[in-house]
This record gives C-alpha cells, structure tokens and sequence, in this order.
C-alpha cells in the first residue's frame, strides 16, 4: 500500500515557484511532468526529491515507493498551479538539477564520436526535440549555449520526452572555450548552414565530430563559423527557404549514424 504524505503550504508555494526560471535557478530543482518522462527520471541516475499526485496518479508511482521516494497528494487545482499542459497526467515529479562540465567529456568520450552544439536555438520545443533526436541517433553528448533557452524550461523537459535523462547535456557553454577543447582532443568542428556548404550526401563524416547547428532565424552566430573546419548543407529539391532546425538536426544526425555502422 502506497503511503502518501502530507505536503505544507510552504512547501507546496516553493515548488509551484520552480515554474518561474530564476526560482529553478536559484533552487537548482525542476518539474518534470507526464508519465512517460517520469518514468525515464526515475529509472536515471538523476536524484528526484518528491512525486506529487493527484487521485488521478498511475501504476507509476510505484517506483517512487520502491526508490523512497516522497510522494505527496495534491488537489487537482494545486497541480494546475505547476503544469504546463492543457490537461495533465495527474502526476509531477521534482527534480534536482544536474551540473555537467564538458571538459570532463572530451576525453572520455570514444574514438568513434559525435557531439551537438547549439548556438542561440531560442524555440523550447526545437531544443527539446534535438535533445531527443540526438538520444535517438546515439549522439555522445549536446552542449548549449550560453544564449539558448533554458534546458530547465518545461516546455523544453517536455519536448525531450526523457531523454534529457539518457544523454550527457552541457548548459551555459563558454562556446569559444568548449570549441577550443573539442580541437584539442581532435574533433572536427561543423556548422550546418542553408547555403554554399559541401552537400551532406557527399561529407565523409569524421572520427569525431562537433556538429553545430544555429539560431531558428539567424543561423550559427559569424563568430562561432569562424571555428568551422567544414560547413555542410543538405541537399534542396524544392523551393522552401529553409528547414527548421529541428528537422535538419534531424536528418544531419540520421546520415552521421549510419556513416558509423
């Protein structure tokens, strides 16, 4: 039998706080919503401080129990007060923050590596996307940004559909720096651009790669192609003006993993 908890008005008022960036900032926790991303939180090595569930909470919670985890009954209307969606899944975790520095994966990562910058991508639901596209294709690790939305953002966490918890992600990036590290340990910096880069179909992708994909409306910032040992751009057979971020990471990381088979 499930023992719930009883939660206190002032806990209750600071984690409907964390919905706001500079609590989460300064609180360094997280909301995580829906069963899915929960599940993938709870089965991580991410450290999670409380579950609050209304009547509505699933067979989930039971891995709460099992990792003693704190659960806590809400009311419906106090789990409004800290969803993002239209109608929730009756079920909020609270999640510590992870600090993760990239100079400890350079090194480490394999010889055979991919990694994914992004330079100013504003949109939460790009970011999010990315982060699970690149968990999808086995990318190594995803670096952002310090000019990026936040990755604590909870349209982002919900985007990522839990593969936040699967793939090492490197927030507030000194880009200089990290491109500079990502040399030295002899990864091959490239941007992915509209216009005038070699043709995707025709790269030969390297033993290490950073690939760096840009800003929705101005692309990668001129002071980060600068660094660019290669520019690629895929192919165009019709007329848009150009494709979403998204879904040119998207195709960008399906042609570097079958590359790697």
């Amino acid at each position: 039998m499930i023992r719930f908890k009883n939660i206190s008005r002032a806990q209750l008022k600071s984690y409907q706080k964390l919905t706001q960036k500079k609590y989460r900032q300064t609180e360094g926790k997280f909301i995580v919503e829906g069963e899915r991303s929960i599940k993938e939180a709870l089965t991580s090595d991410w450290e999670i401080e409380a579950l609050l569930v209304t009547e509505r909470g699933g067979a989930i919670i039971e891995y709460g129990t099992f990792k003693h985890i704190p659960i806590y009954q809400v009311s419906e209307k106090e789990l409004e007060t800290m969803s993002d969606t239209v109608s929730s899944q009756g079920i909020i975790a609270i999640v510590n923050q992870k600090k993760v520095s990239i100079s400890n994966y350079w090194k480490n990562m394999p010889a055979h590596a991919v990694a994914v910058m992004l330079d100013g991508v504003s949109d939460p639901g790009n970011v999010g996307t990315i982060i699970r596209t690149s968990d999808w294709f086995g990318v190594d690790a995803v670096l952002l940004s310090r000019n990026c939305v936040e990755l604590y953002n909870q349209k982002v966490v919900r985007s990522t559909m839990g593969s936040l918890f699967h793939i090492p992600i490197v927030t507030e990036v000194e880009v200089k720096q990290a491109l500079e590290e990502a040399r030295s340990e002899n990864f091959v910096i490239i941007t992915a651009v509209v216009n005038d880069g070699v043709t995707l179909t025709e790269f030969n992708p390297p033993e290490r790669s950073l690939i760096i994909f840009g800003n929705e409306a101005h692309g990668v910032s001129p002071d980060v192609e600068s660094f660019a040992d290669v520019k690629i751009t895929i192919p165009k057979f019709g007329s848009a003006e150009s494709l979403n971020v998204g879904i040119a990471a998207g195709i960008i990381l399906y042609y570097f993993a079958i590359s790697r088979v």
